[in-house]
């Protein structure tokens, strides 16, 4: 029997499906506050209790979690009642209480700060800041061919080059802001929708980090950033043009 579909629970155990690694409360907690999914140390210390009470997940030591055989069977069942979720227009409705102009506002904070961040990130990283970022992109590319979401992705990149550019001010910045806004599944749902390649800016930026090109590294993320605004600007407008034609329709049947 297929549970209740729960967000939280599909980001987790999804989590753990992308991880090569096992994954401890703490990195938890933080992947999901950066996708906007706040709770407490006590509560994600529960929720994962919870999961391995239900066999879904499994303790390795004292390193962290990994997802079991049921648990994989259970994210299938997540991933299949979500998509249902988006095709019934259920999470439509969720998107029209979000504030347009907040996003937008967001986004331009955003993009402020990280090409400041990407510029110095190509001025001082090394082999194994490289390294680095192309496992994270190489993650990414690989749900992406496979046809899942590559939100838990997203943030560890751009966490990853807040961390090389080595400013602590900037990174604790635009940590503040992406904490105030949207998650990356969110920005990932729309870009999708208008019909963006959902990750190629990364690859971008990776270059030009990986070149030690400080211009062209600031502008890769800036030109990522742009895009964003440029999709979420494209959404709403034909969000609302949907919107409207529906409520012309109901008017039309009412006469």
């Amino acid at each position: 029997m297929v549970q209740e579909f729960s967000e939280q629970e599909y980001f987790v155990l999804h989590l753990l499906s992308v991880s090569s690694e096992p994954l401890g409360a703490g990195s938890i907690r933080e992947e999901l506050a950066l996708n906007g999914m706040e709770l407490s140390e006590a509560s994600v210390g529960r929720f994962i209790r919870d999961l391995d009470i239900r066999g879904i997940t499994s303790r390795v030591g004292f390193q962290g979690r990994v997802l079991t055989s049921p648990g994989e069977e259970r994210l299938c069942e997540l991933m299949s009642e979500r998509e249902k979720i988006v095709s019934t227009g259920a999470f439509l409705e969720a998107v029209k209480s979000r504030e347009r102009e907040m996003l937008l506002e967001i986004l331009v904070a955003r993009r402020a700060i990280e090409r400041e961040m990407a510029a110095l990130a190509a001025d001082s990283r090394t082999r194994g800041d490289i390294a680095s970022l192309r496992e994270i992109l190489d993650r990414q590319n690989a749900l992406l061919a496979k046809g899942e979401p590559m939100a838990s992705t997203d943030p560890e990149f751009h966490e990853e080059v807040a961390r090389i550019s080595g400013n602590k001010v900037l990174q604790s910045a635009v940590e503040i802001i992406r904490r105030s806004g949207e998650g990356a599944s969110f920005f990932e749902y729309i870009r999708t929708k208008v019909g963006s390649a959902v990750g190629a800016d990364h690859e971008a930026v990776f270059e030009a980090i990986a070149a030690g090109d400080p211009e062209a590294a600031a502008a890769s993320m800036a030109s990522h950033i742009d895009n964003i605004i440029r999709d979420v600007r494209t959404y709403w407008k034909e969000h609302m043009r949907d919107l409207s034609g529906k409520t012309s329709g109901k008017r039309k049947e009412h006469r």
